[in-house]
């Protein structure tokens, strides 16, 4: 891996959390089980950092029949002061059901740091025929819109949950490993024909020839340069062993503060 970045001494500790998460009707399991470890692992920094409380207030002016009302509005966001950079043990999930409801309790342990700098907002949406959605059939058309509101370098990879396997799916033809470099505030779309870097002739599609199964979807920011993960042969190539990636994503966020992860799980049924 080469990063052409500065590198500052800073406080990794290890930190453990768990939580009870009260799935709702309209998420998947898997989905519900990625939001329980997410949760889990916030719970586990702001334990170890505490929580940054942001407060928002807006009044608005209405006028009807010649009067002029005023309302008030305080919005109130509590953000974590660090950020989960790998895992020191495989997370714990188990289901249970509580009057009717479906809870999944999450424990995780892992390294973290303290955050020194707020995060760059990320849009990031993964489409089914250029509509948003997580949910798929066998051969749908998928495509991702992606908004930033820093310049960067992205690069986009799917995980194969029951294989363990990482595929390279941005940057494209990834010979040189480069992460692709985007622009301020400006709407993408990436891994379709609209792309006017996308290489290939016929759209990325999904496919699985399982009853369901589960991918998850990894987007990797940085505002600074950034190289994909190696092989052990030392080529960068279309797939990658799950632990040699999360053993690179560990990497990659030690010494590059500015490096966002966002994972969204896809399900795609047969």
């Amino acid at each position: 891996m080469s990063l052409g970045i500065a590198v500052y001494a800073q406080r990794i500790v290890n930190a453990c959390g768990e939580v009870d998460y009260v799935v709702p009707e309209t998420q998947t399991l898997s989905e519900a089980k990625q939001t329980a470890i997410t949760q889990a692992r916030l719970k586990a920094i702001a334990d170890e950092f505490g929580t940054t409380v942001s407060q928002t207030n807006t009044t608005a002016m209405h006028t009807k029949d010649g009067k002029t009302n005023s309302s008030f509005n305080s919005y109130s966001e509590n953000e974590v002061r660090g950020i989960w950079i790998s895992d020191t043990k495989e997370p714990e999930v188990i289901v249970n059901y509580r009057n009717d409801m479906m809870v999944i309790h999450a424990e995780v342990c892992g390294k973290v740091r303290e955050q020194k700098q707020s995060t760059v907002e990320l849009q990031v949406t993964p489409l089914n025929k250029g509509v948003e959605s997580t949910l798929f059939k066998n051969n749908d058309r998928f495509s991702l819109s992606f908004k930033s509101a820093a310049s960067g370098y992205v690069a986009v990879f799917i995980r194969d949950d029951d294989n363990e396997i990482v595929n390279v799916m941005m940057p494209y033809d990834n010979g040189d490993g480069n992460a692709r470099e985007v622009k301020s505030n400006k709407e993408y779309l990436f891994l379709c024909t609209k792309d006017p870097e996308y290489p290939y002739d016929e759209e990325t599609i999904l496919t699985t020839s399982k009853s369901v199964e589960n991918n998850t979807l990894i987007v990797v920011f940085s505002q600074k340069k950034f190289h994909i993960s190696l092989s052990n042969k030392g080529e960068f190539v279309p797939e990658v062993e799950n632990a040699k990636f999360q053993k690179w994503l560990h990497g990659l966020r030690v010494y590059d503060t500015t490096a966002q992860v966002e994972e969204i799980v896809l399900t795609i049924k047969k």
